[in-house]
């Protein structure tokens, strides 16, 4: 059974077929630029390339629609695939071939009627004279790009401009043939024969074929997503980590992954020092997860990194959160901010989120991207809304966790009030901004990192298990037991999925999820009247990732010195 690819699509209005897909998952993050060359019947269409690409294939019928949609996905596949492979460079004998292409379609174009001597003479003299300005690029360059499209080679700067010259001397030696012929002179055409033929030398520079079959790895990765409710930073994850494995095994279609290829690849994760639990927890797991896809839905016969596993013992282990002494010792530090120059989410955020962390046990990113319309109230029990449309949350889903009394005597209502209805621990993003759907590193992860940050490095209090903010998780965990906290609602605040199918019936009312809360007691530090400022900050659009940011010595130096 083979695995279903997109097919033509059918306009609602006009009836005619195009082709339209999406990027694969694997270069959601690639910089897909310039053109693709996509057959269309008898002809070949240039199309911008980007992570949509849409083609009319110019008919109505559905049968030829399939057939020249066949051809048009082919040749997108074989793109996407150069990209992958990143630009090659040529050697000089694919140059003169790529040269030579040009030169026998200047000549063959004009061979019955090759116009009078004078134009051929002028085109002579004009093409010299760019070269010796120096301006072969603006000259001839937008036809080497058109011949790389057309070609499909994907190759690097000085390779690309080496190709610029080579058609800068052929198309020269094309003009003199034509006038030669203009003069009624036919005779064998030897400047031909000293060009490499194109279809012999392409090699490398051209994408290389798909594997057989259509059990490709990265389309499979997508068919699951599309058919389960998985969150996107999981794909993008498995997408990452199928790459490694594709460049370590060579093989991208399932059918062809065996267990040597698997080993092989664990060894190397191995050798590259990942723990157990990463090869097997994270690298090992995206593979394995794709293969089992394939054989449920899809007639795989066997998952061969089922039973492939990193067996070294983990690390021995160690305290898993703060002891009573560190957590304290980080508490009244909040009292004192940090020295830095920092701005008014960032202060608020060393402030806050170690209380808010210490009473409610929350992953710190759950908290981070609080904002005020999350602090609500049922009657007189305040209660904190963890939502995804704040960010994320692990689980995809939203649920409540109850306020302890101290916060709400530090001011932590009163803070949210203050700073309205955005985020408090970060600069807001500009209104409309769809904050599921954000790529790279949000801001919300950048606070969390920063308060881990203050507490490893500033205040010098070492993170047990590496973790500053998780270490909060499992003192409240075990603080939990001390005290007593029902387990069932204080599994439901933390936001952990639950192990009995009663636990998920009925609703949590803000009360009893208060009631256990308040069975903790209150950290007793040093406490002082300072709180950093509430003051709202504007918001400010999301950066460019391909603008890098100037240092600030940089900034301070004009651009043009004589204008300063």
């Amino acid at each position: 059974m083979s695995l279903r690819m997109p097919g033509p699509w059918k306009h609602p209005k006009t009836g005619v077929y195009y082709l339209r897909q999406r990027a694969p998952t694997d270069l959601k993050n690639f910089p897909l630029d310039g053109k693709v060359a996509i057959p269309v019947g008898d002809i070949i269409r240039a199309v911008k390339a980007g992570t949509t690409v849409k083609v009319s294939l110019d008919t109505k019928d559905p049968a030829e629609a399939k057939r020249r949609h066949r051809a048009a996905d082919a040749a997108l596949h074989e793109f996407w695939q150069r990209h992958r492979e990143g630009p090659q460079p040529l050697t000089n004998k694919q140059i003169q071939a790529l040269a030579g292409i040009l030169y026998i379609r200047l000549v063959e174009m004009m061979d019955s009627e090759p116009g009078e001597e004078g134009i051929w003479k002028q085109v002579l003299q004009l093409n010299a004279s760019k070269g010796e300005r120096g301006e072969l690029d603006h000259w001839f360059g937008p036809t080497v790009d058109e011949l790389f499209t057309a070609e499909g080679v994907n190759t690097d700067p000085l390779s690309r401009t080496r190709v610029v010259h080579a058609a800068f001397k052929a198309i020269q030696l094309a003009a003199e043939t034509n006038l030669r012929k203009a003069g009624g002179d036919y005779s064998p055409d030897e400047a031909r024969n000293r060009f490499p033929n194109w279809e012999a030398e392409r090699g490398g520079a051209k994408a290389a074929p798909r594997a057989t079959g259509d059990l490709d790895l990265f389309a499979l990765l997508d068919h699951k997503f599309a058919t389960q409710s998985l969150k996107e930073k999981t794909k993008s994850d498995y997408a990452r980590d199928l790459a490694k494995f594709v460049k370590s095994s060579g093989h991208r279609n399932a059918q062809d992954v065996t267990n040597e290829d698997v080993r092989k690849w664990r060894d190397e994760l191995i050798a590259e020092g990942l723990s157990p639990s990463k090869v097997n927890g994270k690298a090992l797991a995206a593979l394995s997860a794709v293969l089992t896809h394939a054989v449920r839905e899809f007639g795989l016969p066997t998952n061969v990194a089922s039973d492939i596993r990193d067996r070294r013992d983990g690390p021995a282990p160690g305290k898993k959160g703060y002891d009573m002494g560190e957590a304290k010792a980080i508490l009244s530090a909040t009292f004192n901010g940090s020295p830095k120059d920092i701005s008014a989410p960032h202060k608020r955020a060393l402030f806050w989120v170690p209380w808010i962390c210490a009473y409610t046990g929350l992953r710190v990113t759950e908290i981070t991207q609080l904002r005020g319309v999350d602090v609500r109230a049922d009657g007189d029990t305040p209660y904190l809304f963890i939502t995804p449309e704040a960010g994320s949350t692990k689980s995809g889903r939203a649920w409540m966790t109850a306020v302890h009394p101290h916060l709400v005597e530090l001011g932590l209502l009163k803070m949210f009030k203050e700073v309205g209805g955005g985020p408090a621990f970060y600069v807001p993003y500009p209104d409309g901004t769809d904050l599921t759907k954000q790529t790279g590193k949000p801001r919300s992860q950048e606070a969390g990192v920063r308060v881990g940050n203050w507490i490893t490095e500033e205040l010098g209090i070492p993170a047990p298990g590496g973790k500053p903010n998780h270490a909060w998780r499992h003192l409240f965990t075990t603080l939990s037991r001390k005290h007593d906290l029902d387990k069932e609602p204080r599994d439901y605040m933390l936001g952990s999925g639950a192990h009995d199918a009663r636990e998920g019936y009925g609703d949590w009312p803000p009360s009893a999820l208060a009631r256990e809360i308040g069975k903790l007691p209150l950290f007793d530090v040093k406490e002082t009247d300072w709180r950093p400022s509430n003051v709202r900050v504007p918001a400010q659009p999301i950066r460019s990732a391909n603008k890098k940011s100037r240092s600030k010595s940089e900034r301070r130096i004009p651009r043009n010195p004589a204008k300063a």
